[in-house]
Formats: C-alpha cells, structure tokens, sequence
C-alpha cells in the first residue's frame, strides 16, 4: 500500500523522466563510451553531471523561453515523419514564425546549441561551462526520447488519459527502475550525424510511439483500476514499460555518441 500510495502522488509530475531518469540518462551514457581519455574525463565528472542533468528543468521557472527548449510539437509543424526537417533555427523561424516556434517548442535546436557549447568548452577546458553544457545536452537528449515531448497532444488529452505524461516518464520509473535488470550496457561510437539531424531521427522514432503507448494504456485501463496495484505493474510489465526501458537505454547511447563526437571535434581528432 505504500508504494501504491507514492504512485498515486507522483501522478501529475511531468518533469521529462523526472529527476530518476535524467540522472540514468548522463551515468548510463558515460558507462556506453568506450575506455580512453573521453569516459576518463566524463566518469571524473560524473557525480557533478548527474546533477546538472536536471538543471534544465529547474531553470524553467525563472529563465525566460527555457520552457519551450524542451519540446518539439510535430503537428505545429510538419506531418510524420517531417521531410522538410531538419532545417536550420533561423529558417524555422522565417518559415513558421516566432509565435509558432514559441508554441511548439525548439528542442531540437537547444539539442545543437548545447553540443556546440560543449566543444566549446572542451576546447577551452572550461569545467564549469563544460559541466553547464554537458548537462544541457544530456536533459534536452533525454527529453527527445520522450515521445510525449514530440506531440502537442502531450498528455493523452485526446484519448482521455489525461496523466499518461507523466505516467510514463517519472511514475512507474520512480516504482520500478531496477539498474541490475534494466540498464542494457553497449558501448557505442561517436555520432555520424550532426546533432540537429540526430535529434529529428530520434522525432521520426519516437512521434507513433504517442498512439502505440496511448492504446495500451487503455488496454490496461480495461482490466484494473488506476487504485489497484496490478494497474502500475501490469503496465511495467508490458508494453509500456518495455518502450520506457527502450527509449532510456536509446537515449543514454545517444548521448553517449554525442559526447564522443563532441569530444573528437573539440580535441581536433
């Protein structure tokens, strides 16, 4: 009953994976760099990283247009799966407009502006701003593998499932995360891809991930009340929580190739 109890209080939060997730995010993503001077000076860090991952999220209330950098509402924009994209922020912003941008959100461009300040500040050996940067990049990453960040129905609203938002990314994660079981370690590369384009690949992976989660959901809503403890393990056990396992372990991996590109292109390699 206690846990049940914390659930049904942690319904409603939607910080994007909640604090629990962003810090797996950033500590998974230096465990996937493979062993060299790059994971040497992140895992040195790495204590300090976790807790900038989540500075994002507490800058939302007292720093103006941060809000609105951590996430991008497809339909504000272009149909799935957005042929058009990726394009430039100041070509966006002549082609939608400002108030556009303002509404559906710019993640994909703080992606690449918080890369960009990380080779910055590698390059300068900058370790105050290295740690600004490499949290930014790590909170906004993780937030694109949040499908509930692509969509302007971002809580369910149209399927009434108000609460799925936060359902997904911080509820049964806070319940059930295991690190032992559903941390799946692979150690990755750095990124082919320039950031803006890998952050609209991930969109186009994660935009039907809204309909597929959404349908379970229901599935489930069908079966259990949302006061019975089998509702949360049912949807941990299922589909629902397999796609946070996924999109958590994608994202640390993700990161992981961002910080190795970003680290070759600051160290001229």
């Amino acid at each position: 009953m206690k846990r049940l109890a914390a659930l049904l209080l942690a319904v409603g939060l939607a910080l994007a994976w909640g604090p629990k997730g962003h810090e797996l995010i950033a500590a998974y993503a230096v465990y996937d760099m493979p062993q060299g001077p790059a994971r040497t000076y992140f895992a040195a860090h790495l204590k300090a990283l976790k807790q900038a991952a989540n500075d994002p999220d507490r800058r939302k209330s007292y720093t103006p247009g941060e809000a609105y950098r951590h996430y991008w509402e497809a339909e504000r924009y272009e149909p799935w799966p957005f042929p058009d994209f990726p394009m430039p922020l100041a070509a966006a912003r002549a082609r939608f407009g400002e108030a556009t941008l303002e509404q559906g959100g710019i993640l994909p461009w703080a992606i690449e502006e918080s890369y960009n300040a990380l080779v910055k500040a590698l390059k300068a050996d900058d370790e105050k701003a290295f740690l600004k940067a490499a949290g930014d990049l790590a909170h906004y990453v993780g937030d694109a593998h949040q499908p509930f960040h692509t969509t302007t129905d971002f809580d369910g609203q149209s399927w009434l499932n108000g609460g799925i938002h936060a359902l997904f990314e911080s509820t049964i994660i806070e319940a059930y995360w295991d690190d032992a079981r559903d941390y799946w370690p692979k150690t990755v590369g750095p990124a082919r891809e320039a950031p803006l384009a890998l952050a609209f690949e991930i969109f186009r992976e994660d935009h039907p991930l809204v309909i597929t989660l959404n349908e379970e959901l229901w599935k489930v809503k069908r079966l259990y009340s949302e006061f019975d403890k089998r509702y949360y393990k049912t949807l941990w056990n299922g589909l629902f929580g397999l796609t946070a396992r996924v999109q958590i372990n994608r994202a640390a991996r993700r990161l992981a190739s961002l910080y190795l590109r970003a680290w070759n292109e600051a160290k001229g390699r």
